[in-house]
């Protein structure tokens, strides 16, 4: 089997409008999800203040580093097309604010000046953010075209930056009105949590607020107010055990009437996700996909419905459509399948595979659970608490 080159890229992150957390974390899983892209490792998230305009709310920034066979201009094609899925606007004008904005880096050691694309990114240099965020994921990263180090590249702008805060402040001694850096403090950034998360974080976090969304116990995980999410967190798994562990820890502190609605391609590890979810709900007995039925129902600490929509028919997913959460054409209802029961049960916990094909039969509040990854890749899951579907308004 021949096997495509892959080459090391680095993707700049930032939003400064909608819910900027899940518009990061939801970007992420995207290229997560792309063939030809494989996510190694991310940064943490850091609270900006505006580059170029300053008459804008504030950023939170991210760094992720790829392994990729696509082309640079292919990957900035997959980039673009992320942007618009999560609301990006482009009028043409520079440095405004926008739900999202995906940046090319560097893309290994290649120097590209196209009409397109400039790699290193033309700006790099000149934000203390940007190189400190890459330099989390790299310490020893280089600039490709000065072929020096940005730890190095990092100090100077430091250097620059204090220099420009101290002509600033005597022009204002001298009666003169000219902008301190917003970079001088804090030199980087704030720090807001982790974009990706792990195991102990979520163990530490017991998430209280998924019964509780009023709980702002961290940062980054319960998401920012005004959207469709009340929580939102992105963790990579490395085997089925870990994806089990996972869920386990997600389903400690559930009550009844919670519900799950799990989405994946087959092989992606949702079974492994109900295994660790029923376990987490205090159910020993062995966890198999309902393929050949609708729902099995196992007793523990709560009652678990498991449904498996996979065998109904339907037409494309609502997630395939960008989150269009309507309903089919011809769909059946609940009732008509006997399910408006289980669905409904009030001291249960619904658990539902492939309900991307009909999520409009889950009322909110109820959990998104999205699973990338196929083979020996790790896996990507994405978990929002959504309030409203996707594209709803109040």
């Amino acid at each position: 089997m021949d096997f495509l080159p892959q080459t090391t890229a680095w993707c700049l992150l930032g939003s400064n409008l909608g819910q900027r957390d899940v518009l990061l974390r939801r970007a992420v899983f995207a290229l997560g999800d792309t063939a030809g892209i494989e996510l190694i490792r991310a940064s943490s998230i850091l609270e900006t203040a505006p580059w170029g305009r300053i008459d804008q709310p504030p950023f939170l920034n991210a760094a992720v580093e790829l392994k990729t066979s696509l082309e640079p201009e292919a990957l900035l094609d997959r980039f673009q097309a992320i942007e618009a899925e999560l609301g990006r606007v482009r009028t043409g004008e520079r440095w405004t604010a926008r739900t999202i904005d995906l940046d090319l880096a560097l893309y290994g050691d290649q120097v590209i000046r196209t009409e397109r694309l400039r790699v290193p990114h033309e700006q790099l240099s000149n934000r203390a953010f940007a190189m400190a965020l890459l330099l989390e994921l790299c310490p020893d990263l280089r600039d490709p075209e000065r072929d020096r180090l940005y730890s190095e590249l990092l100090e100077d702008r430091f250097r620059q930056i204090a220099e420009e805060d101290r002509a600033a402040r005597a022009a204002v001694r001298s009666g003169l009105d000219l902008p301190v850096s917003p970079e001088n403090s804090p030199r980087t950034g704030t720090a807001r949590g982790p974009l990706l998360w792990n195991l102990d974080a979520l163990r530490d976090l017991e998430l209280q607020a998924v019964t509780e969304p009023e709980i702002r116990d961290a940062d980054s995980f319960p998401a920012e107010s005004e959207g469709d999410t009340t929580l939102c967190f992105l963790y990579q798994s490395r085997s089925p055990e870990e994806t089990e562990r996972l869920a386990e820890a997600m389903a400690h502190p559930f009550k009844g009437g919670e519900a799950v609605a799990l989405a994946g391609n087959l092989g992606a590890g949702k079974t492994c996700f109900a295994r660790g979810l029923a376990r987490g709900l205090g159910i020993r007995s062995p966890i198999t996909s309902p393929s050949y039925v609708l729902v099995k129902t196992y007793e523990g600490r709560l009652t678990l419905h498991h449904a498996d929509f996979y065998r109904l028919s339907g037409t494309e997913t609502a997630l395939e459509a960008k989150d269009r959460f309507g309903a089919p054409a011809e769909a059946p209802d609940l009732a008509s399948l006997g399910l408006e029961d289980v669905v409904d049960d009030p001291g249960a916990v619904v658990l539902i595979e492939w309900a991307d094909r009909y999520p409009h039969w889950l009322e909110p509040p109820f959990w998104l659970v999205q699973i990338a990854g196929a083979g020996d890749a790790p896996r990507l899951i994405l978990a929002r608490r959504l309030v409203r579907h996707p594209g709803e308004t109040r």
